[in-house]
Formats: structure tokens, C-alpha cells, sequence
């Protein structure tokens, strides 16, 4: 639904000055109302003005302008063998579109499910993460052992897992959308829906509000079961419906199409990224489906909440009992004519709000990502994370431009970076602190601490279990305790300086090949030092241990 929202301000910046000076003109008449009512409409427009330009999600991905490696090969191609696998020509790398040579580790790293294990904030690891590193270039025999320190592979303990993808027959999912959105979001909504039975309803419509072309909905839809979506695409209702009513709608598809044992309603935006629908059916399961239930969280911007009220913020994901459902699919018609609020998700609260005594229950992990420049404090918290919106924006600059290291119209790789989650279901975003000075924040980063500030020896050692304060400052709230944040994301701790206190080595590409999951995480090199790669190799026990019998290798 954010995409419609820079029109809408850009709307509202114009009129709304002309409206309250029109108001002042005709209906106050003394000189202080008059005063009044100018600096009231100033004010609402400078804050209109405020929004940032890049609110709503990018629709493109910009081209990488380096020259295409003419080196590079089909990516996800397979080790030479575990045997050999610390020597060689390195030829695999060339599947990075990177200039080489680089400073280069890699580290396999064995994942065992086990019951006692729980899903901490941070997990410390006295050993360190990745050995000596070594300059390598694909394609050119370095001496033997070829990397110095090829360490022993890691084992890591996570909650145990099933082997199946989780059971999600009892929610069905509804969004709003055009063809070409949902078209370009296949891949990252195949990761996180697919062969789970969660079935998803989706209203869509072609370029600009158009009707959408039936061949191009019966080929996308067609295209979205063979990747293991239960989905349908529907028209919207009424032809006069706008984008707004259109969400709105999804509560009258959503309930007519439930079955007996669906047991919640959810509703999201294109760009809502589930990363792990274990942990969301798990967390669903914690709540009474069968009582008047309306869950959701609140806005991460204290100035959201105080402009909008306690409503669950569609990004995020907002979920409803059938019983309350039923409540607003009979008033469903009634709430549409007489709404009072702007988005879909609003008109949701609102109908809800008229109806029913049913206040929000915010449920922790949901993410609707109203924060905006270097969102790394969130990814690096360590919290389990159930969803995460606005993706399609953001991701940080490899060419590292910008005030900010940010490049705003590129997405986040969220198909990629959750790849791990095939081998450890909730362990994306997990993170691990090895020995005194790394931390793994998994399918996001590696981080370096150079100046000592994990040591618990330290005068003031790092509160970990407080967010790091990455992002730019919220719209400020006059006369509030809250600084900003405080609400959702708790007491955050002052940033650290990249490249001083902490050395970041941000996610660059995932596969999956070898019956496990490969990472790599790059650093860009400064002051014309080369860049640094570390390969990490997941893959579970059991894998593990027939590979290796396979090859010989004890």
C-alpha cells in the first residue's frame, strides 16, 4: 500500500495549505485566530513535507555499472571435493561479479538440531569464526595446503527442526497488488510460502489502476503453483474500487473462501518477507483463535503512532481470528461507506474499532520498517524476526556511494540472504559472537570490532541486547518521553564508526549446492586495499556425515 503514498503527500502538500488559508478566510474573523490558523497550516504542510521522497517501495533494480566478468560462471557450482577443498584454483569464486583478487577464508560450518538448544539474542563462541586470510585470484594455483589456516569445520547447536517445511493450511493470506509487482516478487515470496499449504488471495490489477489482462493472470498464477504457492488471483470487486478499497476487500475474499479449519486472516503488502513460517506458525499458535482476536504490531516510529493511533501496520503482516473476521466481513459495506481513515490496514482498525471491543495485540517479531538510511541495526539484533517489510528498498551501496553507504532504489537479496534457513529454519538472523571481536549476524554481516569493545573486560562493554541506533531520525514528537523508537524497539545503544569501531562485512550473494547452503560476506577495501571475501558452507549433520563417508573423509 506504500506506494500510493508520495502521491498522496505530494496531493496533500498543495492542498492543504490552500484549504486552511481558505478556512482562516471565511470562518475565523479576529486577528489571533487568524494567526493561529496560518502557522496550524504551515505546520501540517512542513510536515507533509518531511516524508521522505523514498517512503514508498522501488519498483527497479539498478544496473550494476561494473563491466560483466567475462570469467564468471552459472552460480552454485560444486566444490572440487571436501578432500581438496582448503587447496586448488578457487575456480567456484568466479561465480562473484567481482574484480579479483581478493583477501579470501571460507569456513564449513556444521549445524546439529538439538531440543536443549534455544534461540538466544547472542550465542558465544570461544573459538574464532574463520582462520588466517589468504590473497587468492580464480583460475591461478596458489601452493599447497593453499589457505594457511583451513579450519576444522564448526559445529553450532540450534532448536531442533523438522525436516518438512511447516503446516500453514489453517491461515490464509491476502494482498493487493499489480501484475507486475507481484510478478517481480516471485522468488522472494516462493521462499517463504511455498509447499508450507498456507494458501494466499491476491487482488490485482494491471499498470494504473487498469483492469489486468486475464491471459497474464492465468500465466502467472499457473507459474506461481508450479513453484508450490497455493495462490489465486481475483479482480477486484468492484471495478470502482481504488487501490485503499481494494485491500479493504481482502476481508470479504479472505472469509468467504476459509475453510473449516482455517483459523486466521492474514494481510499484507507485496513487499512483507516471512523469514521463517515455522516461527510464525509457532507464534500464531500462542494466541486463541476461537475468541475475538486482532493481532499486529505498531509502527517502529513513535510520530506514526501518535499521527495514525494503535493499529497493526499492514507491512508488517495483521492477523485476525475467523470469529472477528465475521464481525467485519457482515459490516463490511457499512465500514466502506462510512470510512474516515485513508489506508486499507486503517480502514481494517477502524471497522474493528466500531464494532468490537477488540483492541490490538501486538505480537513481537512483526516488522513494518518505518525507518529509513542504514537499517543494519535491525538486522544485527539477534532478535528472532517473523517478518520484515519495505525490502524493496535500501540495501546498502557495494560501491559504497552515497552519504550513507545506502543505495535507496536497490532491494534487499532476502531470497538469498534467507537461504540458510534450508538447513537451520529459524537461524536467519541468528547471531553468534566468536572469541573477543566478531560477531555473525546470519544472511546479513560479519562484523569486526578492532578496538576491543566485546571484551568483557572493557570499562563499558557493548549492551548487545540493545539495538544498534544505525538508521536516520525519526520525525520528532514534541513534549514525548519516547525518543523515537523507544515503544517497539526498546533503549537503543549510540552507533558504532564503521570502519573504526566496527568493520562490516555485509551479505553478498547465497546459494544453495552441495546438499548445504554457501554464503559470502564481502568488505570493501579502503584506500586502494582489496576487498575481502568469507565463504561460509551451512549444512546439516546428517549431510554432513554422508558426504563425508562418501569421500573417505573422517
Amino acid at each position: 500500500m506504500s506506494n500510493y503514498l508520495p502521491s498522496f503527500i505530494s496531493s496533500t502538500r498543495t492542498y492543504s495549505l490552500s484549504l486552511f488559508h481558505k478556512i482562516s478566510a471565511t470562518i475565523f474573523r479576529s486577528r489571533r485566530a487568524i494567526v493561529l490558523s496560518c502557522l496550524f497550516s504551515l505546520a501540517l504542510t512542513l510536515t507533509f513535507w518531511q516524508f521522505p521522497s523514498d517512503h514508498g517501495p522501488q519498483f527497479r533494480v539498478e544496473d550494476d555499472p561494473a563491466p560483466p566478468n567475462p570469467d564468471r560462471v552459472a552460480f552454485g557450482q560444486s566444490y572440487p571435493s571436501r578432500e581438496t577443498i582448503c587447496q586448488g584454483n578457487f575456480d567456484w569464486l568466479n561465480e562473484l561479479d567481482i574484480a579479483f583478487p581478493v583477501k579470501y577464508a571460507r569456513r564449513d560450518i556444521v549445524v546439529r538440531s538439538n531440543v536443549k538448544a534455544q534461540r538466544n539474542s547472542i550465542t558465544k563462541i570461544e573459538e574464532p569464526l574463520f582462520g588466517e586470510l589468504s590473497i587468492v585470484k580464480p583460475g591461478v594455483e596458489i601452493n599447497e595446503p593453499g589457505l594457511p589456516q583451513c579450519l576444522e569445520p564448526l559445529f553450532l547447536d540450534v532448536p531442533a527442526f523438522s525436516a518438512t517445511p511447516p503446516d500453514g493450511s489453517h491461515i490464509l493470506f491476502g494482498a493487493a497488488t499489480t501484475l507486475g509487482r507481484l510478478e517481480v516478487s516471485l522468488p522472494f515470496f516462493e521462499r517463504w510460502l511455498a509447499h508450507t499449504n498456507a494458501r494466499l488471495f491476491v487482488v490485482v490489477t494491471g499498470p494504473g489502476d487498469s483492469a489486468p489482462n486475464p491471459e497474464h493472470m492465468a500465466d502467472l498464477e499457473s507459474r506461481m503453483h508450479d513453484l508450490g504457492l497455493a495462490v489465486t488471483l481475483v479482480k477486484p470487486l468492484s471495478p470502482k474500487d481504488g487501490f485503499l478499497e481494494r485491500y479493504f476487500s481482502l476481508v470479504k475474499i479472505l472469509y468467504a473462501n476459509r475453510e473449516e479449519h482455517t483459523r486466521w486472516l492474514g494481510f499484507i503488502d507485496d513487499d512483507t518477507f516471512v523469514t521463517s513460517m515455522s516461527a510464525l506458525v509457532s507464534t500464531l499458535d500462542n494466541h486463541d483463535h476461537t475468541q475475538l482476536r486482532y493481532l499486529g504490531a505498531l509502527s517502529e516510529e513513535w510520530w506514526t503512532v501518535i499521527l495514525y493511533g494503535l493499529i497493526g501496520m499492514g507491512g508488517a503482516g495483521i492477523f485476525l481470528s475467523v470469529p472477528l473476521a465475521e464481525i467485519v466481513d457482515a459490516n463490511h459495506d457499512e465500514c466502506k461507506k462510512n470510512s474516515r481513515m485513508g489506508f486499507g490496514d486503517h480502514k481494517i482498525y477502524e471497522c474493528i474499532q466500531r464494532y468490537t471491543a477488540t483492541p490490538l495485540t501486538s505480537v513481537s517479531g512483526l516488522y513494518q520498517i518505518d525507518i529509513h538510511g542504514d537499517r543494519s541495526g535491525v538486522f544485527e539484533s539477534g532478535r528472532q524476526i517473523l517478518t520484515l517489510h519495505h525490502w524493496k528498498e535500501g540495501y546498502w551501496d557495494e560501491k559504497g556511494e552515497g552519504p550513507d553507504g545506502i543505495r535507496h532504489g536497490r532491494w534487499f537479496p532476502m531470497d538469498q540472504m534467507s537461504l540458510v534457513t534450508d538447513v537451520c529454519d529459524r537461524c536467519y538472523l541468528q547471531r553468534w559472537q566468536f572469541g573477543n571481536d566478531t560477531i555473525l549476524s546470519n544472511g546479513y554481516s560479519i562484523s569486526i570490532y578492532p578496538r576491543g569493545a566485546l571484551k568483557i573486560t572493557k570499562k563499558k562493554p557493548l549492551r548487545l541486547e540493545k539495538m544498534e541506533y544505525t538508521w536516520v531520525t525519526p520525525m520528532k514528537v514534541d513534549d514525548s518521553s519516547n525518543k523515537g523508537w523507544d515503544h517497539y524497539l526498546g533503549p537503543l545503544r549510540p552507533p558504532l564508526k564503521l570502519e573504526d569501531e566496527k568493520i562490516p562485512y555485509r551479505f553478498l550473494a547465497g546459494v544453495k549446492v552441495d546438499g548445504g547452503v554457501r554464503q559470502y560476506y564481502r568488505h570493501l577495501g579502503k584506500n586502494g586495499d582489496m576487498d575481502t571475501v568469507i565463504e561460509l558452507f551451512w549444512i546439516r549433520e546428517e549431510a554432513w556425515k554422508s558426504t563425508a563417508i562418501s569421500l573417505g573423509v573422517r
